[in-house]
């Protein structure tokens, strides 16, 4: 039985993950279309290499992972993705964001919607004063996530993963606590 909910959106609801939640975790690391992006997702991952290799890195430390959980439709109660902070770095008032969700939920807004509600956990709650982002170039649905959260692109690292049998660029960006609107202001604009 799952544990309680960390965070209610209108769909969601955001919680921390569980051991029984393994699973859906190591299929979603493993598959192609997520890792395809992810460097730290280095497959394929059996449920014992993810729990030694990831678990520990998900469940520990001072970072936040939450998986997204539909309350109705197709994928009710089962979780979709997961949003992240890790690592925060409280002296600094930094965190690092990391998102992904199985593809078969792609195309409804979940990713936007728990993405959201986590920053505004970040900068309201942890009262951190930046949160930053990367993505690998080729990657331009995270890059327009990025951008509809309403972070800044601060720069290319060139050449800086290896994916796909090739080296890529890696946008960096950043959001600050005042620049932050609030989560409703970015849900609500979604186009």
């Amino acid at each position: 039985m799952p544990g309680p909910t960390f965070i209610t959106t209108d769909r969601l609801e955001l919680r921390p993950p569980e051991e029984s939640d393994i699973p859906f975790l190591q299929k979603g690391v493993n598959h192609p279309e997520v890792r395809r992006y992810i460097s730290a997702f280095e497959g394929p991952y059996d449920k014992e290499r993810y729990r030694d290799e990831l678990w520990a890195r998900e469940t520990d430390g001072d970072g936040t992972t939450l998986l997204a959980v539909p309350k109705t439709g197709a994928f009710a109660d089962e979780p979709v993705g997961s949003v992240s902070l890790a690592p925060v770095i409280q002296r600094d008032g930094y965190a690092n964001f990391g998102v992904w969700f199985h593809p078969k939920a792609w195309g409804n807004g979940y990713a936007l919607e728990a993405s959201a509600h986590l920053l505004e956990y970040a900068f309201r709650e942890r009262r951190l004063h930046r949160v930053s982002a990367t993505a690998m170039t080729p990657n331009e649905a995270s890059q327009r996530l990025c951008e509809r959260l309403g972070f800044v692109h601060e720069g290319t690292a060139r050449e800086a993963q290896f994916a796909d049998g090739a080296y890529v660029d890696v946008e960096r960006y950043g959001l600050l606590r005042d620049e932050w609107e609030g989560a409703e202001a970015v849900v609500e604009t979604d186009p």
